[in-house]
């Protein structure tokens, strides 16, 4: 993280995690699942938690080889946690007794999980004095941008519909490795989750969920290029999948850029140059709009 950015950091506190056995981990061992699904510890370090008890199933300690079933609870007790830093950037744009316009900075996960929970934008926002915000929608923790979020029920399921209904105007941009040929291009390609947090996107995907992106190059660089991106549907991934597919991939993404590992052990811990700048919902009267990042540009006139 660049030091001269203000940094958020939070002092050691104790914590237990539970959380539900998803379909995909059914039939497999603990320790897999904890390996798998929290990559940021290895396989050593997991069995060696579950040995000592502090990771186990339905409320007991269990062993690594316990087969796990959709019925089962697992939990994870740390008592000394050290979460990452984050910025210290989370700002409030806009606010109404509805909703409110946040600018999330990068990296910051959305809502507690895995490695962060006092570090999360809900968590922040807390901290800030707004309790009981809904997530409507979600941006990557790498990615930065603008996060609509709900402050009751009623305007959360009227926005959450109109998301559904692809009713909203989203306007990403992204700095990308190489100089595109094509001036815009649209990516129809679905989409389906490969292997821990790693996706993939291609044309003939079985059980992939329907993706489609839109790109406008907004400036040519000599070895790089601001694309403008306007997806259509909202699935994980997304742009940075279709970028990658294109053939112009996000230039710092550490997974799907040009010398990306997609291994699904890999830690996800920078920012990458994607934001959100473009949010709008005609029938909700909501709109707002943030610049390209100055540092993206050349100096190209």
């Amino acid at each position: 993280m660049n030091s001269s950015r203000p940094v958020r950091i939070v002092k050691p506190y104790p914590i237990t995690y539970r959380f539900r056995v998803k379909s995909e981990f059914e039939g497999t061992s603990l320790l897999d699942l904890m390996a798998e699904r929290f990559p940021f510890h290895g396989a050593n370090v997991w069995e060696t938690k579950i040995k000592n008890g502090h990771v186990g199933v339905n409320g007991k300690e269990a062993s690594s080889e316990y087969i796990l079933s959709r019925k089962d609870e697992v939990f994870h007790h740390n008592p000394k946690v050290k979460e990452p830093s984050v910025p210290d950037e989370v700002q409030i744009l806009h606010q109404t007794e509805e909703y409110l316009i946040v600018y999330k900075p990068a990296p910051l996960p959305m809502h507690p999980g895995g490695r962060y929970n006092k570090n999360s934008l809900t968590a922040i926002l807390e901290e800030m004095g707004f309790s009981d915000l809904r997530i409507i929608h979600r941006l990557d923790a790498v990615t930065t941008g603008l996060v609509l979020l709900a402050r009751n029920k009623d305007f959360c399921k009227q926005a959450m519909m109109c998301f559904s209904e692809s009713k909203v105007k989203k306007t990403y941009f992204a700095l990308v490795s190489g100089n595109p040929t094509e001036d815009s291009i649209i990516i129809d390609a679905p989409i389906r989750r490969k292997t821990g947090f790693v996706f993939e996107s291609e044309l003939g995907l079985t059980h992939a969920k329907k993706a489609i992106t839109r790109f406008e190059v907004i400036q040519h660089q000599e070895n790089s290029a601001v694309v403008k991106c306007s997806p259509k549907t909202g699935r994980t991934h997304q742009i940075r999948l279709h970028l990658e597919q294109w053939g112009y991939p996000i230039i710092d993404d550490p997974i799907y850029g040009k010398n990306g590992d997609k291994s699904s052990r890999i830690v996800q811990n920078t920012a990458i140059s994607l934001i959100n700048a473009g949010l709008e919902i005609e029938e909700l009267g909501v709109k707002w709009a943030l610049e390209i990042p100055k540092e993206w540009l050349s100096n190209i006139q």
